[in-house]
């Protein structure tokens, strides 16, 4: 019978294995780090984008707020025109609506008038549209 403090043989390479790599990273002396650069050795203050980079980033500034407020003024635009173009539809249809009350009323009151009621039902719309095709 084996006792509780043997192990199996793969378990005791594992744990052999794991203590021989954590001796050996912490024996071993870690290499200096490379660096990409050198360190500058000039004067600081001479390293600045200078004129040159000060008007690349004003140039940037600015046409970034025309392109805003272009695009701001475009957007109002088109809410305007929807905004138009429901009230245009709205008194079209109370417009509309009216004729077609006065009609039934006038309908309802000459029966002469029915049969010329029919007989525009067919006729084309001549009225001239009240939105611009933009």
């Amino acid at each position: 019978m084996k006792s509780s403090s043997e192990h199996p043989r793969g378990q005791q390479l594992i744990s052999f294995a794991s203590l021989a790599t954590s001796a050996i990273l912490w024996t071993a002396t870690p290499s200096p780090e490379p660096t990409l650069y050198p360190a500058y050795e000039g004067d600081p203050n001479l390293v600045t984008p200078g004129v040159i980079g000060f008007l690349a980033t004003a140039f940037i500034a600015i046409v970034t707020v025309l392109i805003i407020v272009d695009m701001n003024r475009r957007v109002r635009r088109v809410r305007y025109r929807e905004l138009a173009q429901d009230t245009i539809r709205a008194e079209q249809d109370a417009a509309a609506a009216d004729n077609a009350a006065e009609l039934g009323a006038a309908v309802d009151a000459d029966p002469d008038l029915n049969a010329d009621a029919d007989l525009n039902s067919d006729a084309p719309d001549d009225d001239a549209p009240t939105q611009r095709a933009d």
